[in-house]
């Protein structure tokens, strides 16, 4: 099984110059971490799905409800 950034493990990186530095985050461009980070089960990648699995008719609304509370908030806290 190869190393993931998720390791528990510390994980050290050096580097001899700017060139060197470059190849290595290069090399973690490369890897696709999207899996990994989906089979930790993490809350941020469940609310994606959350939201992924909507409708957008539904998030619009929600998202123009939340906008015109917060707006509303932010008002009244102004004029206290």
């Amino acid at each position: 099984m190869s190393n993931t950034i998720f390791d528990v493990e510390e994980q050290t990186i050096r580097f001899e110059d700017t060139k060197d530095l470059k190849r290595k985050l290069d090399g973690l461009d490369s890897k696709n971490i999207v899996p990994a980070f989906r089979r930790t089960r993490d809350p941020i990648a469940l609310a994606f799905e959350h939201i992924d699995n909507k409708p957008l008719n539904k998030l619009a609304k929600e998202f123009v409800k939340e906008t015109f509370m917060d707006a509303i908030c932010f008002i009244s806290k102004v004029f206290e």
